[in-house]
């Protein structure tokens, strides 16, 4: 397919899209859907989530503004909701539990109490879920769990310069480095131990091993500063500490001819006017030219209740980013995955949207100013795991949900989840 050149910044600023506040639907559990390893009982009713709000409003209905799908929350709007008491309680025992298996098999090692810190246990994934939920902690190492220590704190950092032979290429990625820290905060025994290429604005990508940014992240690690780990108010050497630095760059986007950005306005108009087949229609004219109008396809499918569609013209639009990769603004691409997981739990695909559970994880993680923009994404995760028996990743994606949910009304639809759930503890 002859493609024309890429879509233009004029165009991008104009994407239409919407912001989903939440919405409701039959969450069909089976009798036989559980939480943990406990069968529901014969007296556990039937799994149903809670009916739509009475106040609830379709995306459809304000759609005459140019809001932006996602949102722009403030710093100070991120904060995190507190837990629902049930998953407070759930998380709260998996962590309590997970720890004492951890000291346990620390003490069995027979190591000093100075280098309990150092020890070979693993901590289990249930510990790191459990860290996240309760204390929005990730990365949890053994200094994090012990009694009497407190762990080191950065002092001073440095950003990475993006290497100047790679700005031809317009590569982006990654680079981990794990090292120790000493008795005096200095940095000791640096190595990289991951490398990795790809478009780290998109929830899409697929990494590639590669060493373009290793020198970079090396050179900005050794002016890092820290003030030690202590163990009773003194001084230790820590081994093993990990630091991952990221190496982005703002798309660049050339003008679009005149002709598809017309045809992108009156897609966008239909939309807007609620003629979905229209808007359809246009968009398939031209997707031949740019690959946008699958996006844009896929929203106006969305719009129409065509959830199975939808996702589908959101997969071909998935597929043509392998060339494209660097095209898109990030807010295009997490709105792409949004929309996905919407339709594709109207459409009952639970298994396909487990398949999108990393991309979904990394951006929560990693991506704290998404949070909320993806409380809703995380409930269809959450239903959809619980739904095909995976109690406790149903869980874990709940009470994200339920942190970072950006109404009381949508507080209160989760918790509902939640609770009616919980009968099948």
């Amino acid at each position: 397919m002859q493609m024309m050149a890429p879509i233009g910044m004029k165009l991008i600023s104009k994407i239409s899209l919407f912001f989903i506040c939440f919405t409701g639907t039959n969450i069909l559990f089976g009798q036989d859907a559980y939480f943990g390893d406990l069968d529901p009982g014969s007296d556990a009713p039937p799994f149903h989530s809670p009916n739509r709000p009475s106040t609830y409003e379709h995306p459809n209905d304000n759609r005459n503004t140019e809001a932006v799908y996602l949102n722009k929350y403030k710093e100070a709007d991120i904060s995190q909701n507190s837990l629902n008491e049930t998953t407070k309680k759930y998380f709260s025992n998996i962590y309590n539990d997970e720890i004492i298996k951890f000291k346990s098999c620390i003490k069995k090692e027979g190591l000093l109490e100075d280098n309990y810190i150092n020890s070979s246990c693993e901590i289990s994934d249930a510990i790191q879920d459990a860290a996240f939920i309760l204390k929005d902690k990730k990365n949890i190492q053994a200094i994090d769990l012990l009694d009497r220590y407190t762990k080191f704190k950065k002092t001073k950092n440095r950003t990475p310069r993006y290497p100047k032979n790679m700005l031809e290429f317009g590569e982006t990625g990654y680079a981990v480095i794990k090292f120790d820290i000493t008795e005096k905060g200095k940095i000791a025994n640096e190595e990289v131990i991951e490398g990795w290429c790809g478009n780290v604005s998109s929830p899409f990508t697929e990494f590639q091993p590669c060493s373009f940014f290793n020198r970079e992240a090396l050179t900005a690690l050794v002016k890092f500063k820290y003030k030690p780990s202590m163990l009773n108010n003194k001084p230790i050497y820590t081994k093993g500490v990990k630091h991952k630095f990221t190496f982005s760059l703002n798309p660049k986007l050339s003008k679009m001819k005149d002709e598809v950005d017309k045809a992108y306005d009156k897609v966008r108009n239909r939309i807007i006017d609620k003629d979905y087949d229209q808007a359809v229609f246009i968009a398939e004219s031209y997707l031949e030219y740019d690959d946008i109008f699958h996006f844009e396809k896929a929203r106006a499918l969305y719009f129409n209740e065509e959830y199975l569609k939808a996702s589908e013209s959101l997969f071909s639009f998935i597929d043509s980013l392998d060339g494209e990769k660097y095209r898109y603004p990030e807010e295009v691409l997490l709105s792409s995955l949004i929309i996905l997981v919407d339709s594709l739990y109207f459409a009952e695909q639970f298994e396909k949207i487990i398949d999108l559970d990393r991309n979904i994880s990394f951006y929560i993680q990693e991506k704290p100013k998404f949070r909320r923009n993806l409380a809703m994404t995380s409930l269809y995760l959450g239903t959809s795991y619980v739904n095909l028996g995976y109690s406790h990743k149903g869980m874990y994606h709940l009470s994200i949900a339920r942190k970072y949910a950006v109404s009381d009304e949508q507080v209160r639809y989760i918790d509902n989840v939640i609770n009616q759930a919980a009968n099948y503890l």
